[in-house]
This record gives structure tokens, C-alpha cells and sequence, in this order.
């Protein structure tokens, strides 16, 4: 089962919404379970659910196979720590789907020690959702530092280059879709 969410913001997030509706169609045989939030897509080939209580999110998270959210932390570290297969879709500004692009900044962090795939491009969704099981997901490792942390060290030291809590780089750079998936060993 693949478990689709985008928490409670008060923007849509329609692009994600119809990269999902078209992987239902594509494989129909996959159980997709959607908390649309403020999204207003029609999506008729999956299970939709506008909120979720604590519950039957947990109930739902626990459950999936695949985990795809927006760049939720809270909902991020709880598919990291149930050891789900994490791909995080950021919500950007551009698109109207927040007020600034912080999502992506929290995904390049965990991007870059391979604990979740980051889908900047929708269209690449369903490459990589079938494509998933040829990923090597690197061990999440809870963070040694607080953001509180983070933050003095910025203001002491005037950068944050090297800093990030979860021992990746934040140069942001981006390595190519197709370098992210590595054959699978038999």
C-alpha cells in the first residue's frame, strides 16, 4: 500500500495530487491512500481522505509500503523512524503550495545522506515509486544536534555550510535521477 499525504496547510497541492491519480492508473493493482488536505483534484482511482485523525494517520503510516509526503518534518521522521521507504515531494513557492520553499531546504538535508528520495519533478513520481526497491536507502540516524544548536552556531560563526544535523552536506547540490538508483544485487 502506498500512503500519499500533505498534511493540514491551508494550500493545495494539486501537482502532487495528479502525479498520484496518474500512478493509480498506471498501476491499478496498488492500494493508494490519500490525505488531499486543501487539495481540490478529483482523484477517483484512489482512497481519499481530506484530514486524518491521529488514528488512522498513524494507523495508515504504519501500514504503507511507501511513504509519500510533502516536506513535512513531523511526518517525514515518523515514516524514517517506522523505516518506510520515504520519498518527500517539498511544497514550493512557485507553485502556490506555501508562503516560501523551507520544505525543501528540511528534504536536501535527509536527501543527502540517502534516508528519503527527494521528487522535485513530479514527473519522475512514478519512475521512481516503480523503481523503489532498486534504491539503497542509507540508515537514518537520528540527529546530534538540535536546531537550537544549529542556529547559535550559525550566529557565532556566520555559516552554516557543514552544519546540517544529519551529517550530510548543505552545498545543495543535486546529483541525477538516474545515479540515485543503483542495480540491485542477486
Amino acid at each position: 500500500m502506498i500512503f500519499v499525504t500533505v498534511g493540514t496547510q491551508k494550500f493545495q497541492m494539486n501537482r502532487l495530487m495528479n502525479a498520484v491519480e496518474n500512478l493509480a492508473v498506471e498501476m491499478p493493482e496498488e492500494k493508494i491512500v490519500v490525505q488531499y488536505g486543501n487539495s481540490t483534484l478529483d482523484m477517483p482511482h484512489c482512497e481519499m481522505h481530506q484530514f486524518l485523525d491521529r488514528a488512522e494517520f498513524e494507523k495508515y503510516i504504519s501500514c504503507c509500503d511507501i511513504l509519500i509526503t510533502h516536506g513535512g518534518v513531523g511526518t517525514v521522521m515518523q515514516g524514517l523512524k517506522l523505516k518506510k521507504k520515504v520519498i518527500v515531494v517539498p511544497r514550493l513557492k512557485d507553485y502556490d503550495e506555501h508562503v516560501d520553499d523551507h520544505q525543501l531546504e528540511a528534504s536536501r538535508a535527509l536527501r543527502n545522506n540517502k534516508c528519503v528520495i527527494v521528487c522535485m519533478n513530479v514527473e519522475y513520481l512514478g519512475f521512481i515509486v516503480k523503481n523503489i526497491d532498486n534504491y539503497l536507502f542509507g540508515e537514518f540516524i537520528e540527529p546530534k544536534a538540535r536546531i537550537e544548536d544549529i542556529v547559535e552556531n550559525y550566529i557565532e560563526t556566520g555559516t552554516a555550510e557543514g552544519t546540517d544535523s544529519y551529517g550530510g552536506n548543505t552545498n545543495g547540490t543535486f546529483r541525477p535521477l538516474e545515479k540515485l538508483f543503483q542495480a540491485k544485487k542477486l
